[in-house]
Order: structure tokens, then sequence, then C-alpha cells
């Protein structure tokens, strides 16, 4: 994940409840939700409590919604500018507005409360003022709670950076309706009406209907949920749709 570069065109699944791994289409927000309680696991995984930054996309009633999460150290607070320090070495400035919530340990807080060194996650809607700040002092960190919240009806996608083991992990999540597809790659249309393609790893680890399959058994018309990395490598796919002899019906 790049700041001097476009916007991925990523996705992250609407997720809520499981149903015996249904998908379908919300008729508020004509985004997929998808009822499948290991791709939901998966997909929330991603938002971890080492996670650095993370862009999430939504889709409701025709809007396209460009949801940015960044946490890291405070640096400053000059007037309504944050400057923030994150753990990869990105410097962010991030606008504050009378219209902020500020969340200081889940207690709520005001500006001239927060200071340097404090450990924060803001959430803001493309480049505009943030719209909410949580300053964590002592845990739990209930920030990840409030993240995870957007991945409610009409979540289309996103990309997480994490810090794992040392080194900056890169993931993202898709779903959509399969345009294409070979034995190495696929195109998946998704509900903002993005084409995005994306290539198979060595042997990605395939569920079909709820029942363990191929790549062989992905066909154009049946709705995806991928996971795999920032580059397009995709290596979980859960797929439902009709396909005779693979899975439940």
């Amino acid at each position: 994940m790049r700041r001097n570069q476009p916007t991925r065109l990523l996705l992250l699944v609407a997720l809520i409840g499981t149903i015996g791994g249904v998908t379908l289409s919300s008729p508020a927000s004509s985004a997929p939700m998808i009822f499948d309680r290991k791709a939901n696991q998966a997909v929330n995984a991603l938002i971890r409590p080492d996670l650095i930054r993370a862009e999430i996309v939504t889709f409701n009633f025709g809007e396209v919604g460009d949801n940015r999460v960044d946490r890291g150290v405070v640096r400053k607070l000059s007037g309504h500018l944050l400057t923030l320090a994150e753990r990869d070495g990105t410097v962010v400035q991030v606008k504050l507005s009378s219209a902020t919530q500020i969340r200081i340990d889940d207690r709520k807080g005001v500006t001239k409360l927060v200071r340097p060194g404090m450990r924060v996650t803001v959430t803001r809607a493309g480049s505009a003022a943030a719209s909410w700040l949580y300053v964590t002092r002592r845990l739990p960190d209930r920030s990840l709670l409030k993240i995870r919240a957007l991945l409610s009806t009409g979540f289309v996608r996103t990309e997480v950076l994490s810090w794992s083991g040392g080194t900056l992990l890169d993931s993202r999540a898709d779903t959509g309706v399969i345009d294409s597809v070979d034995g190495a790659s696929m195109t998946l249309l998704e509900a903002d009406g993005a084409s995005v393609q994306m290539q198979f790893d060595g042997a990605p680890a395939v569920w079909v209907n709820n029942t363990a399959s191929g790549t062989t058994d992905l066909a154009a018309g049946m709705r995806a949920t991928t996971i795999g990395n920032g580059d397009g490598v995709v290596s979980q796919v859960w797929v439902y749709g009709k396909k005779p002899g693979i899975g439940k019906r």
C-alpha cells in the first residue's frame, strides 16, 4: 500500500452473519453479503492488532465510500492538523475538525488531551477531516472493533498493511461475480463496477458451496470472495454458485 500511487481496486466483502455458505445481494446497497463462517473469519482476521493502515471501500445506494484507517504515534498536533508516525516509517498528516469524535480509552475526549507520544487510530473518508480518533493509553485497545464495524452491508474492498514478525504484510480481500477464469487467473466484477484481475498462487485453497475444490471448478457467474496479497496473488477462494455435482445447491 503506497500513498503516492493510485488507489488499488481492492475489495472486502460485506460480512454479517453465517447462514450455510449462501451469497446474496443487498437490495439497499447492491453489494454482496457473504454468509460463510470461514470466509467471515478469514477476512476479519486481516484487521489485526499489528495493523498499520487500511483502505476500505464501500458501495451504498449508488455511492462509493473511500474509508481510510491510520494507526501510529502522535508526533505533534498543531491547531487542527495531526501528524502521525506509523510503524513502517510513513508520516501522515490528518485534519481534525469540530465534528471529529475523540475517544480516549473508550471515554469521550477533546483535542487538547491528545499529546505527542500517544498511540492513536484515525478513520476518515478519503482526504476529508477525521471522523473518529481513538487514543489508546491502556489495554484493551478497542479501536479494532471500530474498524471491523466497517465490515457491514455495502462493504466492497480493502487493502490492509500490517507488521508481522518484523516484516510488512500487505494483504487484500475481494468479492464479486466471476467474469472470467482459467487455471492461472480470474477476473471479478465488483459491486461498484470495478473489474479486478488476480492471479492464483501455486496451490490456492478453494471452496465451492462449502466443499473443498479446485480452480477448475470455478465458472463465470459464480460469486467469489478471495484473500491474497497486495500484488493481486490470491491464496484463498470461497465461491457459491450453481455448478452441477459440486457441494450444496
